[in-house]
């Protein structure tokens, strides 16, 4: 585009050519406001063209210009391979035939329903669903669609359950550990003593351990805080060292024969399962790690945000949900109540008599309580619509 000044008027304007058509204006005294002028315009004319592209953009290419768009902010590898996989396995089959501009409410419902069919968990549709959000809110800040038809989705009865994990005990640990040997029982104990996540876990490499400073660092990708520095304690020293007996010419601490890293590790947790019938995970030894150092001892009790920095969070939230296993802490807290109420009140103690307190919990006065001559009724209303 060019801002230039016309001779004859003096006025300064703009001149651009688009698909074969020239657009000018010249209606301003300075450079600034004809530059300010012509910014305006372009993002006028991009818009239209959005628009215009917009209205014929197929799902497909919609979701491959939103990949391209992720790649391009910078979204962790990890992201950008779930990404992927649930757009071409689950959201591409179901919206191929529609451009993302018809996609509406119900056609987002009608994918839920085909998803709760499947024998999955409504986690894994929640993911799904979230993954198409982002799309749609890509698609909307690029204004190829002008609303998010997500809004009227109501994702209520795809929300995660909540689920109440069942912490490990000292002796159910120590009983996977008397199943396993050399390297197997050294990776167990790395992911107990690190609280890595499995990849973390997998993609430490030998250049990360400082034996002199006592430290390892974890190279994480899944939040900003993943990449971090833990303190190797005198368990987690020991189980280094004797990895050192099985390393080869691989930069990775767990290899294959051949050096390559390895990239599953199923088969210990099964094998665990099969000798001992304790169903565990890489996921639970880090639930235990965490818990674990929450509790404290009687030496040292570590803050909650220093646990955050052990785990990777940035997120001390994320944190809290870790610490289901605190069943010492819940019952010394729950004690409280019996230190207070423990005592039983006798007649001579009590404020009101039982009269008295019979009158002061009729319906005359708190009409919100429940009738007792109708005890099919549960409701809070106020007492006059009871009658």
């Amino acid at each position: 585009m060019k801002i230039k000044k016309r001779k004859d008027t003096g006025k300064w304007g703009y001149q651009h050519y688009f698909r074969g058509k020239s657009y000018r204006s010249f209606a301003w005294n300075t450079r600034d406001e004809a530059q300010k002028a012509a910014e305006d315009f372009l993002g006028k004319l991009r818009r239209e063209v959005n628009h215009l592209s917009g209205s014929s953009t197929s799902f497909t290419d919609a979701v491959n210009e939103f990949l391209k768009d992720s790649v391009r902010i910078g979204k962790s590898e990890n992201r950008l391979k779930g990404l992927y996989s649930n757009f071409k396995r689950f959201l591409i089959p179901f919206f191929e035939d529609k451009r993302i501009k018809d996609i509406t409410h119900i056609d987002i419902d009608a994918f839920i329903d085909s998803q709760l069919k499947r024998d999955i968990t409504k986690k894994t549709i929640h993911h799904y669903v979230t993954d198409l959000n982002a799309l749609l809110n890509w698609a909307l800040k690029q204004e190829i669609i002008d609303v998010n038809p997500m809004m009227k989705v109501v994702r209520k009865r795809i929300r995660p359950e909540r689920i109440i994990k069942k912490g490990f005990t000292l002796q159910q640990i120590k009983l996977c550990e008397a199943c396993l040997d050399g390297e197997e029982l050294y990776f167990f104990r790395f992911l107990l003593f690190t609280g890595a996540r499995l990849t973390e876990a997998l993609s430490a490499c030998w250049e990360d351990v400082d034996y002199e400073k006592r430290e390892i660092i974890l190279r994480g990708t899944k939040t900003e805080g993943s990449l971090r520095t833990i303190e190797i304690c005198n368990s987690l020293y020991d189980a280094l060292k004797g990895l050192e007996t099985y390393r080869m010419d691989s930069p990775y601490i767990f290899h294959h024969s051949d050096g390559r890293r390895i990239l599953r590790r199923d088969k210990l947790f099964m094998k665990i399962e099969k000798e001992t019938g304790i169903k565990i995970t890489a996921k639970d030894l880090r639930d235990v790690f965490a818990s674990t150092i929450t509790m404290g001892s009687e030496n040292n009790l570590p803050d909650i945000k220093t646990v955050s920095e052990l785990l990777g969070h940035t997120n001390i939230v994320t944190t809290q949900k870790y610490l289901f296993s605190l069943k010492q802490n819940k019952m010394k807290a729950m004690s409280v109540l019996d230190d207070v109420f423990g005592t039983k009140i006798s007649p001579e103690t009590c404020p009101e008599n039982e009269k008295d307190l019979e009158k002061s919990l009729s319906p005359c006065n708190h009409w919100w309580r429940c009738r007792e001559s109708d005890p099919g009724h549960y409701g809070y209303e106020p007492y006059a619509l009871t009658i």
